[in-house]
This record gives structure tokens, sequence and C-alpha cells, in this order.
């Protein structure tokens, strides 16, 4: 194989595995922050559910506060009944008993109903706190694995840099700027050949320019996409067996067989039924 094609297809395989090396590094980060990204979400769901529980809280407070007010209003109201002179007067301070009665009824259902979502807000919460738990571990785990990919990557960016190098310093300056031109342009600039066909672009290659391929002793491009071709043959698809036909009998061979067997029968005497 020619030393260059031979170094440029080895290139390839290098150039782009560093590609895929980057990209991975370069994805690393972005993956942490999504799942930090959840993580935030989960402590704001939490501070969400502190807050209702909070504000459930002052609201009892305040319900409290107006019970115990109403049933201080009753207690001086019926303080009051036992002074007055008229029935009017006293009807008056029962209606401001009743009204304050009615005040407090209407208080402790509202502290029900906050009870009994404060029941569901303090089961939110739990929930919301192991999620939280959860996703701390979640995130830590992968933090870690992101270093350690990364490190490992970085590694291999390094010595497949230095091998990089080493396959450049050993191409011809042609062949090296026509690679980078055409990698630049296409994100790949080797292409087998293979069934007379570039396999990047699919393009049939002519009779003439496929045996200079299948010989791979020099560098062909080809006509459509500018990629350097090569031929491997231990990808070449195998020759279907040819079916053999059977010989059959000649027409003359045939006759002559019909006349013996004629002649036969001729010669055979019969024998009388007994």
């Amino acid at each position: 194989m020619n030393a260059d094609l031979e170094k440029l297809i080895e290139l390839e395989k290098v150039d782009s595995e560093i590609a895929r090396l980057r990209d991975e590094v370069a994805t690393l980060p972005k993956r942490v922050a999504a799942i930090e990204g959840k993580l935030a979400d989960d402590k704001a769901r939490v501070e969400k559910v502190k807050l209702a529980i909070k504000s459930n809280e002052a609201a009892r407070r305040k319900f409290e506060g107006e019970i115990q007010g109403a049933q201080q209003k009753i207690t001086k109201y019926r303080d009051q009944s036992s002074s007055v002179k008229t029935n009017d007067e006293y009807r008056a301070l029962m209606h401001e008993v009743q009204f304050a009665e009615k005040e407090i009824a209407a208080s402790e259902d509202k502290i029900l109903e906050l009870m009994i979502a404060l029941e569901a807000e303090e089961k939110a919460l739990r929930a919301a706190e192991n999620d939280l738990k959860d996703e701390a571990v979640a995130v830590e785990k992968e933090k870690a694995e992101a270093r350690t990919r990364t490190g490992e990557d970085e590694a291999l960016l390094a010595g497949l840099s230095e091998k990089r190098t080493e396959l450049r310093s050993g191409v011809s300056d042609s062949a090296l700027a026509h690679y980078d031109r055409v990698r630049r342009q296409r994100k790949s600039a080797i292409a087998e050949a293979r069934e007379q066909k570039c396999l990047a672009c699919f393009v049939m290659i002519r009779p003439q320019t496929w045996q200079e391929i299948r010989s791979n002793e020099q560098i062909v491009t080809c006509s459509s996409c500018g990629r350097i071709l090569y031929y491997d043959p231990a990808n070449e698809p195998a020759l279907e067996p040819t079916p053999t036909k059977k010989k059959g009998r000649s027409r003359v061979a045939e006759t002559q067989g019909d006349e013996a067997e004629a002649e036969t029968a001729r010669a055979t005497p019969i024998t009388p039924a007994q």
C-alpha cells in the first residue's frame, strides 16, 4: 500500500477519535449542569412546600385569635346581660352573643380545613425532601463520574495528539494539504471504495480509476466528493458460483439408441404360450 495512503487512513481514525473525545469532554459539564438544574428544582419544591406550611400555621393562628376574641366578646355580653333593664337591651346582647358564636364556628371550620391541608402538605414535604436527598446523591455521583471520565479522556487525547503529530510528519505535503482541506469541508477525508463506488457519496467510479484504487499504490480521490479512496479486498463481496448445466443426450445418440432397442426386439424369438 502507498505509504502516504496508509498513514492517512490511520490519521483519519485518530482525528475522528480525537473529535469524539473532545465532544465528550465538552458534553460532560453540560450533563452535570442538567442534573444540578434538577437538584435546584427539587430544592425549590421543598422551599415551596415549607412556605405553604408556614402560611397554613399563620392562618390557623389568625383564626385561633379570632376565636379567642369572639369568646371574650361572649363573656362580656353575658356579663352585661345581668345588668340590663329592658328586654330590648337583653335581646340585643343575645344577638351579639349568637353572632360571636357563629364567628367561632366559622373559624373552627377554617381551622379544620387548614389542618387537613397541613397533613397533605407535610406528606408532600417528606416526599420532596426524600427526592432532594436522592437527587443530591445522584449529583455527587455524576460529578465524580464526570471528573473521572474527563481525566481519562484528557489522557487519551494527549496520547492521540502525539500519535497524530507523528503520522502527519510522515505524509507528503501535497497529500496532507488535500486531506486537511477535504476534512474541514466534509468532516471526513478518507472513504473506502467498494463494488466500484465511493462509500461516502456512492458515486460510481470509472473502470480505469477503479483499477488504480484497487492497487492501493497511489493517492486517488473521488471525482464527486474529493475524498481520498482506498480499497480493502477483505470487504469485497464473494462471487456467486456459476451453476453447471447437465449435459443432455444428443439427438443422434437418442436415435441410435432407439434403433438398437428395435433391432434387439426383432432378434428375440417369441416363445409360444404353454
